[in-house]
């Protein structure tokens, strides 16, 4: 007998450090290889996983976000000799966070040379397309749902198929029309379970609320700031608010590294990678991209200007929206427009995204308003935020029944949860009992998936 094990090096029942190892006695597949983001200090890698990355076949790899790929340069590093595999979408986000993220911490995990390399071994594919890992084994990425390029991976093994989730989003989102399910029957579902004990409500009536907020704000010559994460949600944001007529001749500032990302969303505004409807409503607005509109503004990314250019936005006396990252305060443009801003309180800070314990949205988002801030020379500053705030109950990830009902589609007679707090997982193991019985793992113990 052939066992098919899986063991975590993190993301079993937390969110970070998504990289789980499928092993059997003659195969090693890597799907995914994250970092850990903590508010205030230094990422963490996932664990245990230098200790093994001479022994991988391959690595595959989901989608953009640095905690599913962070840790991805460190792997030839350590001794990884194979090939990464990821959609064309992905290649082009990654590399530009990979470099972000060196700006930001350094050498610490890997260095420009790891990074070259990792980049000249990357092999790239479209949506339901298949491709080969080694002998008896295939692959074949499917559309998540989640921000551009991302997606599941379905693997078949020898005739088993392993479907892992990644994170995945059930809603209709500007883009997207959700995830898709593959047409097969599933052996093995690896399932994410982030919100696992959240029902997330319908975009459409979220977005509703947004715009008419937005519209009254500027109708009273006052500015709203919205911190959104550079990949995925501020597109979604800036679409949102370019496709409603009634904002067509409102300012609409875009910031930091929302417009590398809107770059590089315009390359792949086609229908391998984003749905027919998304771009019949272009087609309909008479827009190739919708960050053609001419509401909606970059600003200028040399230093000296871009400084210059937050002051005269903050100061002038239109009323405006300012789209700008980072999505949890923890830095970039967001806190000088809040420090040029906050006093006022007419003004708004709208939430579009999750908060994280311990980050500096987070401290806000639940009610303090005496918050540190710092500019764009490392200098910190103390200030008491007078602006309104409110929360856009946003998400990428599943609503707990989309979760159900992807058990149900696959089919699956196996289903193993990862990527969500024991709580959700808790909250998914009570809710779903009548179709499934999930399984959840224990970082760095093998478990047992199927025997061939």
């Amino acid at each position: 007998m052939n066992d098919i094990n899986i063991t975590a090096y993190g993301a079993t029942d937390y969110v970070g450090r998504s990289s789980f190892l499928l092993h059997s006695r003659d195969h090693n597949i890597l799907l995914d290889c994250g970092l850990q983001l903590v508010p205030k200090q230094f990422s963490i890698a996932p664990k245990g996983v230098d200790n093994i990355a001479h022994k991988i076949d391959s690595v595959l790899l989901s989608h953009a976000h640095i905690d599913h790929s962070g840790y991805m340069p460190s792997l030839s590093k350590n001794g990884f000799r194979g090939n990464f595999h990821m959609t064309h979408p992905t290649k082009e986000i990654v590399y530009k966070l990979w470099l972000d993220h060196l700006k930001i911490e350094g050498r610490r995990h890997w260095s420009e040379s790891d990074l070259d390399k990792v980049f000249r071994r990357i092999k790239t594919t479209e949506y339901n397309k298949p491709f080969k890992i080694s002998d008896g084994i295939t692959a074949r990425f499917i559309n998540a749902g989640h921000v551009l390029g991302a997606a599941q991976i379905l693997i078949d093994w020898e005739g088993t198929l392993i479907l892992y989730t990644a994170d995945i989003n059930d809603r209709i989102t500007p883009m997207f029309d959700g995830y898709d399910v593959p047409d097969e029957e599933i052996d093995v579902l690896l399932s994410e379970s982030t919100n696992g004990d959240r029902y997330v409500p319908e975009r459409s009536k979220i977005d509703v609320g947004l715009r008419l907020m937005a519209k009254q704000i500027v109708d009273e010559k006052n500015k709203m700031i919205l911190p959104s994460f550079a990949v995925g949600r501020s597109q979604e944001m800036l679409i949102t608010l370019a496709l409603d007529d009634d904002l067509n001749d409102v300012p609409i500032y875009m910031d930091g590294m929302i417009n590398h990302m809107n770059m590089v969303t315009e390359h792949f505004i086609s229908d391998k990678w984003v749905s027919k409807r998304f771009l019949e409503q272009l087609k309909d607005a008479g827009l190739h991209s919708p960050f053609d509109k001419q509401n909606l503004i970059p600003v200028p990314s040399i230093s000296n200007r871009t400084h210059n250019s937050r002051k005269y936005i903050s100061s002038n006396e239109e009323g405006s929206i300012i789209v700008t990252t980072s999505g949890m305060l923890e830095g970039g443009p967001v806190h000088t427009y809040l420090e040029l801003l906050g006093s006022n309180p007419n003004n708004v800070l709208g939430f579009t995204g999750y908060q994280v314990d311990g980050t500096t949205g987070r401290e806000i988002f639940d009610g303090n308003k005496n918050i540190t801030l710092r500019n764009n020379y490392g200098k910190s500053k103390k200030v008491n935020l007078k602006l309104k705030v409110m929360k856009f109950p946003y998400s990428g990830h599943s609503s707990v029944d989309g979760l159900k009902e992807l058990m149900v589609k696959t089919k699956a007679k196996d289903i193993v949860l990862m990527h969500g707090e024991k709580r959700n997982q808790d909250y998914i193991l009570d809710f779903v009992k009548d179709v499934a019985k999930p399984r959840l793992l224990k970082e760095e113990v093998p478990t047992k998936l199927v025997s061939l």
